[in-house]
């Protein structure tokens, strides 16, 4: 019996953050090399599509959705303008996530393999790696954004109702204080959102270091199960190996903001702003996606290596 069955076993949450953090910050020149060509490609992408396209069409968009605002009984012509702006905006963003998505795929399952064959392992290194693993992971990874987006909309929905039945009985009871109870009801409800959206991914992604490996056999319904039991240790340790880059992330974009004084109302943005945006943010961006990447990368590895059951061929190298 693997140990990952035994009944007593449970998942390291502490000693795989250590592990990850560990071997991720450990290399930090191979976690650079990794993300060169994948990440560099993408950025050099972003920004070009940025300044050609996106910068314009978000000003566009702030710019209607300000209009839409100011009107009380906004027009055809108005309403038009802004389905159109929207569209628009909304398109060069899906396609930015596009390229983004293979970005992330080529390089995430490079860092699989290093951390689970070796750091000498094949297409691990200095490249961009785009065969069927990598278009196999950014599927399976794509199909889990839908599936999480799906329920998600779902709760959504349970959620409001919800809330205006707790709405119009707080209104009857609290009266005038019911603005502060308002917010104080909405945060469990937003909470519940983020943990069943982390659950799911904790079922799932478990299939993503197997594909990276060509180990086509173990996808949604095997990680579904190989996680059973320990969806709450799986929950601990994503939230404690992706917030604490989250919050890296906002830093960084709090203090590259302050450092561009870029105005606090959307519609004041212009696309001179935008674009010294995009030129500064590119290096910090690059190297925290590449960090960001590597780091979760190397705690998906380490659960899938305990719970996964891999072949023999598969060890954990850190």
């Amino acid at each position: 019996m693997n140990q990952s069955d035994s009944p007593s076993f449970e998942l390291p949450v502490a000693q795989i953050w250590r592990e990850a953090y560990g071997f991720v910050f450990s290399v930090p020149m191979r976690v650079l090399i990794a993300a060169l060509v994948p990440f560099g490609f993408y950025f050099v992408i972003s920004a070009a599509i940025q300044l050609s396209f996106l910068n314009e069409a978000s000003i566009a968009f702030y710019s209607s959705l300000a209009t839409m605002e100011e009107t009380t009984e906004p027009g055809l012509e108005t309403l038009s303008l802004f389905m159109e702006s929207t569209s628009t905006f909304f398109l060069w963003i899906a396609v930015l996530m596009v390229f983004g998505g293979l970005a992330g795929a080529s390089m995430a399952a490079a860092w699989h393999r290093t951390t689970l064959i070796g750091l000498d392992a094949d297409r691990t290194g200095f490249g961009l790696f785009l065969g069927a693993a990598e278009f196999r992971y950014f599927l399976r990874a794509f199909l889990m954004v839908l599936i999480t987006v799906a329920v998600l909309f779902a709760y959504a929905l349970v959620a409001s109702i919800a809330f205006g039945i707790l709405l119009m009985v707080v209104a009857v009871v609290a009266g005038a204080a019911m603005d502060a109870l308002a917010i104080i009801l909405m945060a469990p409800l937003f909470g519940g959102g983020v943990l069943l959206g982390l659950y799911i991914w904790s079922k799932l992604i478990m299939s993503l270091p197997a594909a990276a490996l060509g180990i086509n056999s173990f996808g949604f319904g095997q990680a579904w199960s190989a996680t059973r039991g320990h969806v709450g240790r799986l929950m601990m340790t994503y939230a404690g190996l992706m917030l604490p880059m989250f919050f890296v992330s906002l830093g960084v974009s709090w203090v590259l903001e302050l450092a561009m004084g870029l105005p606090s109302d959307p519609s004041e943005i212009s696309q001179a702003t935008l674009t010294n945006s995009v030129l500064i943010s590119l290096v910090p961006n690059f190297v925290v996606t590449a960090f960001s990447t590597a780091l979760v990368a190397s705690g998906m590895s380490y659960t899938y290596y305990r719970l996964g059951q891999p072949p023999e061929w598969v060890e954990k190298v850190f």
